[in-house]
């Protein structure tokens, strides 16, 4: 089977992201933390070198290693739907399902 299907990126390079053309690059990591991070009360993002990181009022924080990890997270926090967050994100219209 594939191997690399089950790996996690923690001992070298990011996970695979469906979205890396729009997200890479610190400019447009950046330009994401700011879209999502208005969506949000208390929380912040902020973009890293390897990601993003997501940080509560009373400082937990948590990793975003990929696209689908930080809409997870910011869709877990304010309780919208997945696929408006992912659009908000990515300054996109959400897909209809």
């Amino acid at each position: 089977g594939r191997r690399d299907a089950l790996m996690c990126g923690g001992c070298g390079g990011a996970p695979p992201d469906w979205a890396a053309e729009q997200v890479c690059g610190p400019r447009r990591r950046s330009a994401v933390a700011r879209r999502l991070a208005a969506l949000m009360k208390r929380d912040q993002i902020r973009a890293i070198t390897s990601g993003w990181l997501v940080s509560g009022p009373t400082g937990s924080s948590v990793v975003c290693r990929n696209y689908d990890d930080l809409v997870d997270a910011v869709a877990a926090r304010t309780g919208m739907e997945r696929a408006l967050v992912s659009a908000a994100g990515l300054a996109a219209e959400p897909a209809v399902t």
